[in-house]
């Protein structure tokens, strides 16, 4: 997981806990994915835009 990129560990914690993100502080998960919580919250919007 260390060797990848945020953006990929991001999409692979969404398809490993699905539901999850809605039931844990933001940044409970960027704590986990090893980035800022204000990293996590810009990586959000920006794959939100790219969908």
């Amino acid at each position: 997981m260390a060797l990848q990129d945020a953006t990929q560990r991001y999409k692979n914690f969404q398809n490993q806990f699905p539901n999850l993100e809605q039931l844990i502080p933001q940044y409970h998960v960027a704590t986990y994915l090893g980035i800022s919580a204000t990293q996590l919250s810009r990586l959000r919007n920006k794959l939100a835009k790219e969908s």
